[in-house]
């Protein structure tokens, strides 16, 4: 029997940050807790993410590859540390909702702003990522027609 839970057409989108390991500075970019259905999958990529400090302490229960699913810039590259511009940032946060809006997808607005201001478990840090201190932008939906 498969998992009730296995298929969710819902995605949490966060600010995430990064440690830019090619130009060894620290960005905002965009991510998501899942590879979403629908048309989005095709600007979404994982990839693995350095440490953000070497003090940083790996947990025994942290995947050893880190991978992250990074929201893309279009037209849609293959994520790289040397190009700063592939990934999605905080400015582009209007064009992302505004995407999500006529694309299929319902932004759950009650949901996400119930989340957030009970600071419920969908940012902060965990010790099974290597990544920051991250921010929960919305949580959505994607209706297939």
């Amino acid at each position: 029997m498969e998992s009730p839970f296995a298929q969710s057409n819902t995605i949490v989108f966060y600010l995430e940050p990064i440690l830019n390991s090619y130009h060894k500075s620290y960005q905002n970019i965009i991510t998501v807790s899942s590879i979403p259905p629908g048309p989005l999958s095709e600007l979404v990529a994982s990839m693995s993410l350095p440490k953000l400090s070497p003090f940083q302490q790996i947990s025994t229960f942290a995947s050893p590859h880190n991978c992250v699913n990074v929201l893309l810039r279009y037209p849609n590259r293959r994520p790289s540390m040397k190009n700063t511009d592939s990934f999605m940032t905080t400015e582009d946060i209007p064009a992302v909702l505004s995407y999500l809006s006529t694309n299929g997808y319902t932004i759950e607005k009650d949901l996400s702003d119930i989340m957030q201001k009970a600071n419920i478990g969908f940012g902060g840090t965990t010790p099974s990522r290597l990544s920051g201190n991250r921010k929960m932008i919305c949580i959505a939906n994607y209706v297939s027609s």
